[in-house]
């Protein structure tokens, strides 16, 4: 019998909301090993992947986007009260983060769509809604 290794994934609800245009915000439906999954919720049927993912020994926190044959990724920064969590950091607590800019997220997404509202939402902040906890959902 051969084995494999399957990702598991757990369901949560996680809301970011964009600080630039409040209609835009990115749910985050499911948590996997190494990221969290969701979309984009936009007025325009936008569709695709969302993910975050945590930071790694030799990576920074990131993100990343599918929509069919599209895949785009870049890094993501997370902040509290404005300013920037990083894991080498003791000042700042992972579950304390409250805001996030996925950089480069706006330029990467216009190369396929030209909703304006979209684009100047992506471009700035996202704040982290109450049912998240550092990226991680709260226990209740």
């Amino acid at each position: 019998m051969d084995s494999f290794l399957a990702e598991i994934s757990h369901p949560i609800q996680c809301f970011l909301f964009s600080e630039e245009v409040p209609s835009i915000s990115i749910v985050l439906t499911e948590r996997r090993s190494n990221s969290l999954k969701g979309s984009i919720s936009s007025n325009d049927n936008f569709k695709g992947n969302f993910y975050t993912h945590r930071p790694l020994k030799d990576k920074p926190t990131s993100w990343s986007f599918e929509n069919g044959e599209t895949k785009l990724n870049g890094e993501a920064i997370l902040l509290k009260d404005g300013k920037i969590w990083h894991p080498y950091q003791t000042k700042i607590k992972s579950h304390e983060v409250n805001m996030v800019l996925f950089t480069g997220l706006s330029s990467k997404l216009s190369r396929i769509t030209n909703n304006k509202d979209l684009l100047k939402a992506t471009s700035g902040f996202f704040r982290i809604g109450n049912g998240c906890y550092g990226g991680r959902i709260n226990k209740v």
